[in-house]
């Protein structure tokens, strides 16, 4: 009998909170909470997660939006008795840093530093905040790598089949981008690789010793989850809509 060697990871992204709600700059503060959308999609992706074969690793950014969605997805499986395990708190997981942005509505960030916003939608990896001095998307990218190396070493040390990882939308997406082989100038470049509110991403890793993922999907709890793709096919078409720009 052939021992199979692969490994599933699930990408979520927190549920919605007051300052999704009010268009207003998160980053890494720790000042929002989930408005009573962002518990119910928890709940919704509870019920699933409750459904999927049971997962045995889990870790956890250390904000309050992400350990408050934890909990709740947590309590919609206990309900059928697969409740997910006390999580590992990755301090790496957490948000983008964007500095003096941080707490502000979006709206004003494109009045009151019109420049650096416009940069950010074109060029996200040439942004450039704290007087010049920090790249927000290049440091998530870093940090990025670095949860791979710790989330995958702890898989493989503990044949763990499928790892839950609870975080935001923007590391979600540079981890997504690093699984896939994908450069980080694509963040922030196509929809296709972002994260919604309780959206998901699965990511499946043929062996411990692959570089890249060899297929993944998107996992939406109010519509049905997609046909997994290949991570092949996803990097020539990364390749041909670049070449394009």
């Amino acid at each position: 009998m052939i021992e199979n060697t692969s490994r599933r990871f699930i990408i979520a992204r927190h549920g919605e909170t007051d300052f999704n709600r009010e268009r207003r700059v998160q980053g890494t503060s720790n000042d929002s909470v989930l408005t009573d959308k962002g518990i119910s999609q928890a709940t919704a992706l509870g019920v699933y997660i409750s459904k999927r074969d049971r997962i045995t690793r889990t870790f956890c950014s250390p904000l309050r939006r992400c350990r408050q969605t934890y909990a709740e997805i947590s309590g919609g499986g206990a309900a059928n008795d697969k409740g997910l395990p006390e999580p590992t708190i990755l301090e790496n997981l957490k948000e983008i840093e964007l500095k003096e942005w941080q707490g502000r509505l979006r709206n004003d960030i494109i009045i009151e530093d019109e420049t650096n916003w416009d940069i950010f939608k074109a060029n996200p990896c040439s942004l450039r905040l704290q007087n010049g001095t920090f790249a927000p998307v290049l440091d998530c990218f870093e940090r990025a790598i670095s949860n791979w190396d710790v989330i995958r070493s702890d898989a493989a040390s503990n044949s763990a089949d499928v790892t839950f990882i609870m975080c935001h939308g923007a590391i979600g997406q540079c981890m997504l981008l690093q699984a896939l082989g994908l450069d980080k100038k694509e963040y922030g470049k196509s929809r296709r690789y972002a994260l919604d509110n309780c959206e998901c991403f699965e990511v499946e890793f043929e062996s411990d010793e692959s570089e890249y993922s060899s297929r993944w999907r998107r996992i939406d709890t109010s519509q049905a989850v997609s046909e997994w793709q290949s991570t092949y096919s996803t990097q020539l078409v990364s390749t041909t809509l670049a070449t394009s720009r």
